[in-house]
């Protein structure tokens, strides 16, 4: 897609021959095309929905992704609804933070949509008959801290049972256009949140954030911390219910929090130099980093706590073909509060011939359960479950093996771990005289030859191989071509004899 304003440089480009024609025509048909098919749809007398239900589905969608994570003293769920909680004496309530007034719902650039309604949590305690008082306390810009802000969110604290500060990244933080250089919110925020806390004791930071932010420094000062990304545009009511103990809270980090960002395996390439970057931690991406290599974080993929409780037990696996696999798992809820668990499923292999992470989730799934039910999941594990992509298959390869099937809530908390052995999927490469020694031991041709090998040196037909551990993490390590480094004229004879046993063998 050429960029704006570029239009007489593709005619140019055609004119001087640098674009052929018929290239030309194949891509201006391809939009005139996408024009005629969406046409019926956006015509005025076809397209139209339902705002509300449309509306609906934003709002519960907000519900599934706000993660709680943490709630001290179970701070939360408040009782100042006077319709989830009648008989209960409401709590003073201040919400501190402009997010609460001017919600970030969405992404900056060219993510931006206009929204059918907006909806903000003030929005939605006013519907709703909530009493709390608000302050500001800050500006959504990267401007400095305004002493006058600070000081009405202060003293609003000091007069409330409970505050609500409502903290994030404001849009001029994060975009698609540029690199974030920090995990850390504006320092303005943080300064606010520990005078804030300094005068009222019960702090709940609602967060707002399209990227993960450091939570580890300012923490010791909020009760409680729901981490709610960009809520789109029914983002206040979904908070409200879950604050008010409409609902539980359900979701799970998508992404670990890490305690620094020089944790993090990207900084070793980030930003790159002369021109490139190199995305050299390979597979070793997020968990798979931080789980591989015991790296400490703040808080972990797939975490998230609940009003509730739950357990989770009676973990099997069963083998339903050569390399796949289900998994069941009895979940149930120990609590009175009705709410959903995600049982996640991990798949840790064993030994492989490459690099693999200690473990990968490979299927979840959610169940709602009432107060003191039980109920069994099922999650399937195709054969991609367990499966790499080779470079040397140029293809997805399932080796054979024994593959630890980890099950639990998330990839620091595993609830049981078993076991399932796989007959993997066959794939050889031709042995050749640049293959190693080791690759000749391990492939099904290549272990009989070695074998002969080893025989018709008892025999003396061929030059015995030394059998020494150091020469044999030489031998394993080296192709057979390189044997005349040991052998001399004999690793001659041995290489051409392997070469020429594998042609009979493999025709």
């Amino acid at each position: 897609m050429p960029p704006s304003y570029t239009d007489d440089q593709i005619v140019y480009a055609v004119r001087d021959g640098l674009i052929i024609p018929a290239q030309l025509d194949r891509m201006a048909q391809g939009m005139i095309d996408l024009v005629n098919k969406t046409r019926a749809a956006m015509s005025i007398d076809n397209y139209r929905f339902d705002v509300d239900a449309h509306d609906e589905v934003a709002h519960q969608a907000a519900i599934e992704s706000i993660v709680m994570l943490k709630n001290d003293d179970a701070i939360l769920p408040l009782n100042a609804d006077p319709v989830a909680n009648p008989s209960a004496t409401p709590q003073k309530i201040a919400v501190i933070g402009e997010f609460a007034r001017t919600p970030r719902y969405q992404g900056g650039g060219s993510s931006h949509i206009t929204p059918t309604k907006m909806t903000s949590f003030l929005d939605t305690l006013a519907e709703r008959g909530i009493k709390a008082d608000f302050a500001p306390g800050f500006t959504l810009d990267l401007e400095p801290a305004d002493p006058a802000l600070e000081s009405e969110a202060v003293e609003t604290a000091k007069n409330a049972d409970v505050v609500l500060m409502f903290l994030g990244l404001p849009e001029a933080a994060e975009s698609e256009g540029f690199d974030r250089d920090t995990l850390d919110m504006p320092a303005k925020q943080i300064a606010l949140l520990e005078q804030v806390a300094a005068a009222n004791q019960n702090v709940v930071v609602v967060l707002s954030n399209g990227s993960v932010v450091s939570v580890a420094p300012w923490a010791k000062n909020a009760k409680g911390i729901l981490e709610s990304w960009l809520l789109g545009q029914s983002g206040g009511p979904a908070l409200a219910d879950v604050i008010f103990g409409q609902v539980s809270p359900s979701g799970k980090l998508a992404q670990s929090i890490p305690l620094d960002i020089n944790d993090d395996p990207s900084m070793l390439n980030w930003p790159g130099e002369e021109g490139h970057v190199d995305y050299g931690e390979g597979v070793f991406v997020g968990y798979r980093y931080y789980d591989t290599y015991g790296k400490v974080v703040d808080y972990p993929f797939g975490y998230g706590l609940s009003y509730a409780t739950f357990e989770i037990a009676d973990v099997a696996v069963a083998k339903t073909g050569a390399n796949t696999a289900t998994v069941t798992a009895t979940v149930t809820n120990t609590s009175d509060v009705d709410a959903s668990e995600t049982v996640q499923v991990y798949v840790a292999p064993g030994k492989a011939d490459v690099a693999r992470p200690k473990h990968e989730l490979k299927g979840f799934t959610k169940v709602f359960l009432k107060s003191g039910e039980s109920k069994t999941v099922t999650i399937d594990l195709d054969e991609r479950a367990f499966a790499y992509w080779s470079e040397k298959y140029n293809d997805w390869h399932v080796e054979s093996g024994e593959y630890a099937i980890e099950v639990g809530v998330s990839s620091r908390d595993i609830a049981d771990t078993v076991a399932v052995a796989l007959d993997g999927d066959g794939k050889t490469q031709p042995l050749t005289e640049w293959s190693t020694y080791g690759e000749w031991e391990a492939d099904p041709f290549g272990a009989k030859i070695v074998a002969a090998v080893a025989a018709a040196g008892e025999a003396g037909e061929l030059p015995k191989l030394p059998d020494n551990a150091m020469m044999r993490m030489f031998l394993n390590s080296m192709p057979i071509n390189s044997l005349p480094t040991l052998l001399g004229e004999g690793g001659k004879k041995i290489a051409q004899f392997m070469v020429d046993e594998y042609a009979k063998l493999s025709k």
